[in-house]
């Protein structure tokens, strides 16, 4: 059977610095968790530089890749899922354990294929003051275009970037966490059939997770470099940014 205390540091913790993070740092989580694959060292380098770009303080922590056969048949719970799909649940399913195990009162999660916007921290500044206090889940970064196209935003507000009550927030490379949504996650997606993005979008629709986001997206995936934390993520439209990090950096 699998247990969480064997498995939530599968990896070394590696952060920053250790001293306490300010509001700007972790963009007003308690954790940044940064999903990258121990193969690819090229996208590592591109977030590292990102990182550095907005003084954020992150954990970069190693996805569970494919052939990892030993962590992923401890989750036969997800038997009918691709190879891809499955490890890509299991590194987040590892993220939300190790939240809880941290007690962390949140935790932003970004994969390594992500570009945001310069002025992150004020955005996110702006987006704290309005998320109601009983949130789940926090999608900053999302992909098909449904959010914000349907319903007003929860604050009227000349603020360019508004939060919206969720309605099916595709992908998973920049989403954040509370502690509550944490230990719902452990229990709802214990067992998964489908993509986690479809699971969460499904267990949003249900009222599972109270879930909001962000519209436009100020953390997006970039178009150069298809996912490989997040398989489908070549068949989806790109969005841009309004100020890119990578741009300001000559890295796009």
């Amino acid at each position: 059977s699998f247990k969480a205390s064997e498995y939530y540091q599968h990896n070394e913790l590696s952060t920053l610095n250790d001293s306490a993070k300010s509001l700007n740092s972790t963009l007003g989580f308690d954790h940044i968790y940064l999903v990258n694959l121990a193969k690819r060292s090229d996208r590592l380098e591109k977030m590292k530089a990102v990182v550095n770009a907005l003084n954020l303080d992150v954990e970069y922590f190693t996805a569970i890749s494919t052939d990892d056969h030993k962590t992923l048949d401890r989750f036969n719970n997800a038997t009918y899922m691709n190879a891809t799909h499955k490890a890509c649940y299991v590194s987040h399913y590892l993220i939300y354990l190790s939240i809880a195990y941290n007690r962390y009162d949140s935790a932003l999660i970004l994969e390594d294929d992500v570009d945001i916007e310069l002025n992150i921290t004020s955005i996110m500044t702006y987006i704290h003051s309005v998320l109601p206090s009983d949130w789940d889940l926090l999608y900053i970064g999302h992909c098909m275009g449904w959010e914000g196209a349907f319903d007003p935003p929860i604050e009227e507000t000349s603020e360019t970037f508004k939060l919206y009550p969720s309605k099916k927030p595709y992908c998973t490379h920049g989403y954040a966490i509370s502690a509550a949504g944490a230990l719902k996650l452990i229990k709802e997606l214990a067992t998964l059939y489908i993509p986690l993005d479809l699971q969460l979008i499904s267990k949003i629709d249900e009222g599972v997770f109270k879930s909001y986001s962000v519209n436009p997206a100020p953390i997006i995936q970039t178009n150069d470099n298809p996912s490989d934390v997040s398989p489908d993520a070549e068949f989806l439209e790109y969005k841009s940014l309004i100020n890119s990090t990578l741009y300001s950096l000559g890295l796009k």
